[in-house]
């Protein structure tokens, strides 16, 4: 019987994507010389019942992903989802994403504030004449720019230097115009309940960061968060938002499943899409490997399905894409014993990349086809290697099936 995991999902749950606009976690392009590997640590504590009383058990998981970063850098982020349940519904939850666990330099992505995203850095600096602006920066998305990285400056800051004479400009160098600077300034000073001019005193902007006080400016530097284009702010705030959310709405382990397998909004774009109050996660299939395995304690990937129909034979296979699951159908024409067409019906793999290869037709599932006698001939597809391995693994599953069963 096809299997049949979870049950229907609050149809309010919709999310962004911090992983687009992230600066060292290279989701937005698949890995090409890394694959993700999984470490599980899961226990489940034996239910905890009373006469007529509630029933209470205990979850804890963990799920490594090894890859790259899109600098080329390595990453070994280690997924933490462990809590407790009272009658099924999560009623206490530590979620976490740890990178490098266990070695040298760990820390918990919840402490970074930002990624370039949502985060306003400053610094004041002492002169001999009185006071620099050496940076006001704004980092962030905004449907005009997308990601954004600008920088203000001002070498003399005084109590009347105003917004309009800061020098701003965005990472490519060009300066922005008057109505650019307001629109994405606004979004720092929202934080302080003004509204933006070109004649806002700049201290007050500084105040935000602490780098004014007491009508005084303040030489250091420091980073604070804000409430981007759609709502969310650091990384950290935004985890625990997410927490924040399963606990007030009751949810179970198998609704935070669904949630995490079918409403990543990576393919939408930005102004598109909805939020979790405070979070832009877009969840990518390590946020739903980690619930399965606190859930099943190892992850799934195999047949689920087989039908046979007017002379053919279709096998459904679930294997682990760089989305989370995809379901492949393979197609087998019983008289010649070979494969007629792979269709895949269920997937989140990133658009532009994994989604190229699993669209109905695409030249990779048609490569498949062609060359299923010699799977190993096929190449992965770069930028989308995780994607192209689980689609070549799905045709070996189902080949293996019908040779077996047929």
């Amino acid at each position: 019987m096809k299997r049949k995991l979870m049950a229907a999902l609050l149809a309010t749950i919709l999310v962004l994507s911090l992983a687009a606009c992230s600066a060292d976690s290279g989701e937005t392009t698949q890995p090409t010389t890394s694959a993700a590997e999984e470490t599980t640590v899961s226990e489940t504590e034996a239910p905890t019942e009373t006469e007529a009383g509630p029933v209470v058990e205990t979850f804890s998981a963990e799920y490594e992903m090894v890859g790259t970063t899109s600098a080329g850098l390595p990453k070994n982020d280690t997924f933490i989802f462990e809590g407790e349940t009272t009658d099924g519904i999560i009623t206490k939850l530590n979620f976490d994403i740890i990178r490098n666990k266990g070695l040298e330099g760990e820390y918990s992505k919840k402490d970074l504030m930002g990624y370039q995203m949502n985060v306003s850095d400053a610094e004041v600096a002492a002169t001999d004449s009185g006071y620099e602006l050496v940076n006001l920066g704004m980092n962030g998305y905004e449907t005009e720019f997308g990601q954004y990285m600008i920088t203000a400056t001002c070498p003399e800051l005084t109590d009347e230097t105003v917004f309009g004479d800061l020098t701003i400009t965005n990472y490519t160098g060009e300066e922005l115009t008057p109505d650019q600077r307001i629109l994405i300034y606004q979004y720092l000073a929202n934080e302080a309940d003004i509204e933006l001019t070109d004649e806002t005193p700049v201290s007050e902007l500084l105040a935000i960061h602490g780098l004014y006080q007491d009508g005084e400016f303040v030489e250091g530097t420091s980073r604070v968060s804000f409430a981007g284009f759609n709502g969310g702010r650091s990384y950290g705030e935004q985890i625990d938002a997410i927490v924040e959310y399963i606990l007030d709405n009751n949810m179970t382990l198998e609704d935070v499943y669904e949630m995490f397998r079918t409403v990543n909004q990576q393919s939408t774009p930005i102004e598109d899409r909805d939020t979790i109050a405070g979070a832009t996660i877009a969840f990518v299939g390590d946020f739903q490997r980690m619930v399965y395995l606190a859930m099943y304690g190892e992850l799934f990937e195999g047949v689920t399905n087989s039908t046979t129909a007017d002379g053919s034979t279709t096998i459904e296979v679930v294997t682990q894409g760089f989305g989370g699951e995809i379901e492949t159908h393979v197609t087998f024409d019983d008289a010649t014993r070979t494969i007629t067409a792979i269709s895949v019906r269920d997937a989140q793999e990133s658009d532009g990349y994994g989604a190229v290869l699993t669209a109905d037709g695409s030249d990779y599932l048609n490569t498949l086809i062609e060359s299923q006698d010699d799977l190993d001939a096929v190449d992965t597809a770069t930028g989308a290697t995780m994607t192209a391995t689980s689609l070549q693994k799905a045709v070996l599953f189902a080949k293996e099936y019908y040779d077996a069963n047929n």
